[in-house]
């Protein structure tokens, strides 16, 4: 049984350490976004 327990918690570490790195992805392509677009503005 704690077998079936330690295989979960390791998914949900794996899964939550996947997750956290896309996020920083999308972040640092939302903040590449903001700084294209600010200087599109500032062209303007």
């Amino acid at each position: 049984m704690w077998i079936i327990g330690t295989a979960i918690v390791l998914i949900i570490f794996f899964s939550s350490s996947i997750i956290e790195r896309r996020l920083k992805n999308i972040e640092a392509q939302n903040e590449r976004m903001i700084t294209i677009l600010e200087e599109m503005k500032n062209q303007k």
